[in-house]
């Protein structure tokens, strides 16, 4: 059976006026498949659309050649596996809520916004993103056949700027399928160093360095510090203050999505445990760990996130 949207079209730049019912007029420029191209040129020679608004001055500005089709069905069958995607119903998760962006700009200028219907899914090359929140912006991240990530875009992007985040996706598409499964993609592509010592820093960031100018002062190999912290916590210790002593506001994301009980941000996520910290708490002294426990026997991979523990990171007083 061939589906429409595993059918190869030819994309093209355009340019068009979209005028809002109320008689707002905003200046679109976008890419748009062939077959998307006839339905605005129906609907500016139709006058009104059914709910008001109206398009016109539609030019193609150039051809950006054809869409890549050759993972649809994979993402589609992969995005099925989330409970949340697959019970989408207006509109139903489909094969045709595929989009390719021909270029990683128009995948970020689509990624920013947190208003997509649940399973919108947003494609660049063999990386693709499916809206899981109806009405929201938590997007299920794969590439090719492995997914991989949970990823608050919009949130990184007003956070990070889209410089960081794009740098993010190159990894993505950089990394090995290894480093996307065990979620160590970051190391991937471009590596900074520090430029006192020249060690490498972990990679992602430029803005690692603590007030000082010694190498005692820098998050060198910040990703090593990381991992002893979550060894830590996997190991049932309690964390201290000088155990999170590196860690700043602009090291948490969002945690909404991943089944947490609200909206702390999270230091760390793996599928063992999840480090939670408060925004705005900056000596990170409020705890939470949450861990994974499977709901569906049948399935267990399916997961929700339970808080296991809270607690006060304290220093120890030597007597």
């Amino acid at each position: 059976m061939t589906h429409a949207a595993t059918v190869s079209e030819k994309m093209f730049e355009v340019t068009y006026t979209y005028t809002y019912p109320n008689g707002t007029p905003e200046e679109c420029h976008e890419e748009m498949t062939e077959s998307r191209i006839l339905q605005v040129e129906k609907l500016i020679a139709g006058g009104t659309t059914s709910w008001g608004a109206t398009y016109s001055n539609l030019v193609i500005i150039q051809e950006l050649g054809y869409t890549d089709v050759s993972n649809i069905e994979t993402w589609y069958k992969l995005g099925l596996k989330n409970p949340s995607i697959k019970q989408s119903y207006d509109p139903e998760f489909s094969r045709n809520s595929f989009s390719q962006c021909m270029t990683i700009d128009t995948l970020v200028k689509k990624l920013r916004h947190d208003n997509w219907c649940l399973g919108q899914a947003f494609y660049y090359k063999n990386l693709c993103f499916i809206n899981q929140i109806d009405g929201g912006g938590e997007w299920k991240v794969i590439r090719d056949d492995i997914a991989f990530e949970s990823w608050s875009c919009g949130y990184v992007i007003r956070t990070d700027g889209v410089e960081r985040f794009i740098n993010r996706l190159n990894r993505m598409l950089a990394a090995t399928d290894e480093q996307l499964r065990s979620l160590d993609y970051m190391d991937a592509g471009e590596v900074f160093q520090c430029e006192h010592c020249s060690k490498k820093m972990y990679p992602g960031s430029d803005e690692i360095f603590l007030q000082g100018t010694t190498c005692e002062n820098c998050y060198i190999n910040k990703k090593m510090y990381m991992d002893a912290i979550v060894t830590k916590v996997k190991s049932g210790e309690q964390l201290l203050k000088s155990d999170l002593s590196y860690i700043q506001y602009s090291d948490s994301f969002y945690g909404a999505g991943k089944g947490m009980e609200d909206n702390r941000g999270l230091i760390f996520w793996d599928n063992e445990v999840a480090i939670g910290y408060p925004y705005g708490a900056r000596d990170a002294v409020d705890i939470k760990i949450y861990k994974p426990k499977p709901y569906d026997t049948a399935n267990p991979s399916l997961v929700e996130w339970q808080l296991v523990d809270e607690y006060e990171a304290k220093e120890i007083n030597i007597a």
